[in-house]
């Protein structure tokens, strides 16, 4: 029988005692655990014989080592013996994850959540295990968010060294996509020069090499106003890069067969015409008999036009406000997210979102029959992606609740 794991049983051992005024004595928190985790009662009481000890409770030892992990990352004091004391620092940080620190929040049936910073999440996923790594971290924006910024050469730099860890996580085929946005240089109308930084120093110093750039078009994408609304010396910017990264471009999956258009009426024509007729293009290409088949589809383009205005980021949006929670500021559209997903990816492939938001990655993922990981620093944006899980039909179990 599959006991919690630490991980899992944290936070409601920390809320356990935060919600009995910062301290508690161990009997008291067995129970209250076992019911903020809705644990089977046949799960509460199994036990296991000892020669030096008759019968131990399995779950309570579990709970007795979480506290001791919870000692070790400083968030439970060990100064009185019976008595079980949250740290301040655990009283500040019960609603943002501390460092070091890795919890279940909740589970679907092919996909888990962590609440997790970035860096720390990599400490229980498995190397080598990774299919594709997608992804959107916090540009390096002149104002920044509230989910937090740094500044350019900070960004790379942190970027890097987060890259350079995630390649160990990648399948020999695997490969990592990154949603990133154009930033301007601050105090001039002129944009950032840290997406090309990064990407050079990727390729010279850790290997990744770019397999391709593809732009994310955003119809209804809002303008820097200073240089675009009132000074009117630039345009609108209204796409954004993601860049498809691996180490081995020979071995990285991909299949355009995956993400097929339908195809054109002038293309339907060419299937269905005569080959007879058939002259070379001005570019000096000839065609041939068989040039024009119906294959199923066109090939599409780099450009995915998507606005995070569909149906599913809709209904994001009402599920949460329903609930009484904050929808996430920047949502990646749905439609970004399959597509990446069904090119680079086959079913039962493990997908990986380090900075999941409100987990629309990892979620089109469990969704298009791959198995989803989802770690965030935000606790707020996870119960938004729960609420999303919901709405979504995935039926989520909240673990930490």
């Amino acid at each position: 029988m599959n006991l919690p794991s630490q991980s899992q049983m944290m936070l409601p051992l920390l809320e356990a005692i935060h919600d009995a005024g910062g301290t508690a004595r161990p009997g008291e928190m067995y129970d209250e655990v076992a019911k903020r985790m809705g644990l089977a009662d046949e799960v509460r009481t199994l036990t296991v014989e000892r020669p030096d000890r008759g019968k131990v409770n399995l779950f309570e030892r579990r709970v007795r080592w979480t506290r001791q992990t919870a000692i070790m990352k400083g968030l439970i004091a060990n100064e009185q013996r019976g008595v079980w004391a949250l740290t301040e620092r655990a009283n500040a940080k019960l609603h943002n994850i501390v460092r070091g620190a890795i919890v279940t929040l909740f589970e679907t049936t092919n996909g888990v959540f962590l609440w997790a910073n970035a860096e720390d999440a990599l400490g229980v996923i498995e190397r080598g295990s990774i299919e594709l790594l997608l992804s959107s971290p916090p540009y390096p924006l002149v104002k920044s968010k509230e989910y937090g910024n740094l500044k350019h050469t900070e960004w790379v730099d942190w970027m890097l060294r987060l890259c350079e860890r995630w390649r160990d996580l990648l399948t020999p085929s695997g490969s990592m996509v990154l949603n990133l946005g154009c930033c301007w240089i601050p105090g001039i109308p002129a944009q950032s020069l840290y997406i090309e930084r990064l990407l050079v120093r990727l390729e010279d110093q850790l290997g990744i090499h770019l397999l391709q750039r593809l732009d994310w078009f955003s119809p209804t994408k809002l303008p820097p106003l200073n240089w675009v609304g009132i000074r009117r010396v630039r345009v609108t910017p209204s796409v954004e890069p993601l860049l498809w990264l691996s180490t081995d471009p020979d071995r990285a999956k991909g299949n355009n067969r995956h993400v097929l258009r339908p195809y054109s009426k002038s293309g339907l024509r060419s299937i269905r015409g005569s080959r007879n007729d058939l002259v070379p293009r001005p570019s000096g290409i000839q065609f041939g008999a068989t040039s024009f088949q119906d294959r199923g589809g066109s090939i599409p383009s780099s450009l995915i036009s998507a606005t995070p205005t569909s149906v599913e980021e809709h209904r994001y949006r009402r599920a949460v406000r329903a609930a009484g929670r904050k929808p996430h500021p920047a949502i990646m559209p749905a439609a970004v997210a399959r597509f990446v997903i069904l090119l680079a990816t086959d079913e039962n492939d493990v997908v990986y979102d380090p900075m999941a938001g409100s987990g629309t990655s990892v979620i089109e993922a469990i969704k298009l029959g791959r198995y989803g990981i989802a770690s965030e620093r935000s606790r707020e944006y996870l119960e938004s992606a729960f609420i999303r899980c919901q709405a979504e039909k995935l039926e989520p179990h909240w673990l930490a609740a």
